[in-house]
């Protein structure tokens, strides 16, 4: 089962899972690019700091996912979805308009165990 997350809920989420995700875009050939960055919310945008790498994807798709890990096996991870925009090519730093979000149900822990749901 999945808990819809909010731009409303946002904030109060962030404290939850903490101010660091991994951001996810594709580059021009399909692949997925994935990074670690600090985030930090404004204007109920997310604003990050991932690297060249990932501005060259958004040249091509705005389309970015930021995944917050859970903090134990059995907890949520969060993930939004969003479009991003390049806010300043030299530090490499992005602006993502949230447009939707969920916190994921655990995996199973191992592959004889179910989901759960």
């Amino acid at each position: 089962m999945s808990i819809k997350v909010t731009i409303e809920d946002i904030d109060k989420r962030l404290s939850e899972y903490g101010h660091s995700a991994f951001v996810v875009t594709v580059t021009e050939e399909g692949k997925a690019k994935i990074v670690h960055s600090v985030i930090s919310l404004e204007d109920d945008c997310l604003i990050c700091s991932p690297g060249k790498g990932t501005l060259k994807n958004l040249a091509d798709s705005s389309s970015v996912s930021l995944i917050f890990p859970p903090h134990s096996d059995d907890a949520y991870s969060m993930i939004i979805d969003g479009d991003g925009q390049i806010l300043d090519s030299e530090k490499g730093s992005i602006k993502v308009k949230i447009t939707g979000g969920v916190l994921h149900r655990p995996a199973a822990q191992s592959l004889n165990e179910g989901p759960k749901c």
